[in-house]
């Protein structure tokens, strides 16, 4: 399906006054933010490497790069991918992690609507 498996039951209390589920999750989302490249992130990097390239290209001719420089298209091309990738799985999960809340807001209105039936 080129989705990742995601097990949300974890996240699922049976205890309605859980109201932060994804606390940890936030807070790993924060640590980890330094490590995400985007989409434009890598084409930025592309030019500045570009840039670079020719730099080199002016000062010692086109051989001083020929090897290295399909090596770096291929690793650039690669990042483009993943960040594409990870792109959409950052958004599927954003679209989980609203139905579970939703989820959770519907089961403790139904939690409440019983407790004052039962009374």
């Amino acid at each position: 399906s080129g989705w990742p498996s995601v097990n949300v039951f974890p996240y699922l209390s049976p205890n309605p006054s859980n109201f932060m589920p994804f606390q940890i999750e936030i807070e790993r989302d924060m640590e980890e933010e330094d490590l995400r490249i985007s989409v434009v992130d890598v084409y930025d990097l592309a030019s500045e490497i570009g840039k670079e390239f020719e730099k080199i290209i002016d000062r010692n001719g086109a051989e001083a790069v020929t090897g290295l420089m399909p090596r770096v298209i291929s690793a650039l091309e690669q990042l483009e991918k993943l960040a594409t990738r990870h792109e959409s799985t950052s958004s599927y999960i954003q679209e989980l992690r609203a139905t579970i809340i939703h989820l959770e807001n519907e089961k403790i209105g139904k939690a409440e609507d019983r407790q004052r039936y039962e009374r």
